[in-house]
């Protein structure tokens, strides 16, 4: 016999949880390999640029991706506002490198990877909010 279909917020709650991981993974990969952050780099004769995000990238987007993450498991009323935040921390850098690539040339790398989790995190947010049954449940 089939097992029941995993629920939609499991596969969200899945996906932040990684998102959380892998963004740590991928500061952790640029502080310690020259060439892989060289292949990433906005401006590379100033690394300060790019080290600019380190703080808000980890401070806010991985530790929203994990909040998102666990008040979406959990059934949480507060996971509406905290995907809706987490999505907001990942599109504005996005934005900001749309801008810069455009201007400088430089950085695709980093945009062609903040594009996918952008589009995907706010694609997240959006069903948490019309889920009802997250919207609905006093807790």
């Amino acid at each position: 016999m089939l097992d029941a279909p995993i629920r939609a917020e499991r596969i969200y709650a899945g996906y932040l949880a990684v998102q959380a991981v892998m963004g740590v993974v991928l500061w952790v990969t640029w502080a310690t390999s020259g060439t892989v952050r060289g292949w990433f780099e906005l401006m590379p004769e100033r690394h300060i640029v790019m080290d600019a995000f380190v703080l808000a990238d980890l401070g806010l987007a991985v530790v929203g991706s994990a909040l998102a993450a666990w008040g979406i498991a959990s059934e949480k009323t507060w996971a509406v506002p905290v995907v809706a935040f987490t999505a907001g921390t990942v599109v504005y850098p996005t934005l900001y490198l749309v801008d810069w690539v455009a201007a400088t040339g430089s950085g695709s790398l980093c945009l062609a990877v903040m594009v996918p989790v952008a589009t995907l995190t706010t694609w997240i947010a959006f069903q948490v909010w019309r889920t009802s049954r997250l919207v609905d449940r006093r807790r």
